[in-house]
């Protein structure tokens, strides 16, 4: 097998090397947060693809740290200490607080929901969120990831990735044909607009949103129903859009406008 199979290219760009048997481990964890309901030993064994042996001495790792809890009937699920992780790493995060007030601001003046994403593993993962009032609007869970294709978020933060991984991740067979074409036309242009183009039913319109390094840190995201949020609709709101991602950029010290 060539050694380069194992290597994982990070967000920034850099060559990372895992460790196997830690993966393994992970693995627990990602199957049962894929599932709506506790699991079995046997099928958390089933979906790591290890043997209930291994599977069990994981499991029961975890359990001693708080991070998987056992139910009545002896099936597993995410524990609490997994919930206390994800609200320290909230908490210790400068753009969530730089964010928060401005996407409920931005929230607020266009009517839709607004999101903020960012790039995590080669995918984007949404970290706040603010929904829209009305009784038809997008809803997206905080957490959820999504292929970097998949969304205008996901397009941005692609756009204006690391060249070593935006290189490797466009040389993907599995991505489409059009996204070296598309995320150049975004870096262009400076934002990425959906209409019904991704989902016929949605319509959405993303910024990046610069870091102290002038880099993109994040992406700054209006989504809402496509009957509502039209072409120019997206127009009229781009210019409060960019403006609130400078806002953001501002609070965490970046170069606005470079």
């Amino acid at each position: 097998m060539d050694e380069d199979d194992d290597v994982v290219v990070s967000d920034d760009g850099r060559r990372l090397r895992p460790v196997k048997s830690l993966l393994r481990a992970l693995d627990v964890l990602e199957v049962l947060a894929a599932s709506d309901r506790p699991l079995t030993v046997a099928e958390i064994a089933a979906g790591t693809g290890s043997s209930r042996t291994a599977a069990y001495n994981v499991i029961t790792t975890y359990e001693i740290r708080g991070l998987l809890r056992r139910d009545s009937q002896g099936r597993y699920l995410l524990g609490w200490g997994l919930f206390e992780l994800g609200e320290r790493a909230r908490s210790h995060s400068d753009l969530s607080d730089a964010a928060r007030p401005v996407v409920e601001d931005l929230a607020e003046s266009t009517g839709e929901t607004v999101l903020l994403g960012v790039l995590d593993q080669g995918s984007v993962i949404y970290v706040e969120k603010a929904e829209s009032r009305r009784s038809v609007r997008m809803v997206e869970a905080p957490g959820r990831r999504l292929a970097l294709h998949e969304s205008a978020t996901g397009l941005v933060l692609l756009a204006y990735a690391a060249p070593a991984f935006r290189e490797r991740y466009l040389a993907d067979g599995g991505v489409p044909d059009r996204l070296v074409e598309v995320t150049d036309e975004i870096r262009a242009r400076g934002y990425a607009a959906s209409v019904q183009d991704l989902d016929p039913d949605l319509t959405s319109a993303s910024v990046p949103v610069p870091g102290p390094n002038g880099d993109p840190v994040a992406a700054l995201t209006v989504a809402g129903p496509a009957s509502r949020f039209t072409r120019e609709r997206v127009e009229e709101f781009l210019p409060r859009i960019l403006g609130a991602a400078a806002a953001i950029s501002k609070a965490l010290g970046g170069r606005v406008g470079s």
